[in-house]
């Protein structure tokens, strides 16, 4: 079961989408997590901003959290 904490520094939409990348891992399990999250979210899906890098850093542990990495 996934936490309901509320990363710090995350909207509510982003955190939305952090809790998807759990599907996601599983959608895809041939892709890699860029790959994944370029298909998902477009191209460029993470700004290079502290709340950008905060953002992926979360996507990519749910996403690996489900994967067993």
């Amino acid at each position: 079961m996934a936490s309901t904490r509320k990363p710090a520094g995350l909207t509510v939409e982003q955190v939305e989408i952090v809790g998807q990348f759990n599907d996601h891992a599983c959608d895809y399990p041939e892709l890699p997590f860029d790959e994944v999250a370029e298909k998902v979210l477009g191209p460029k899906p993470f700004p290079n901003t502290p709340n950008g890098k905060k953002f992926r850093a979360e996507c990519e542990k749910a996403f690996d959290l489900e994967r067993g990495v």
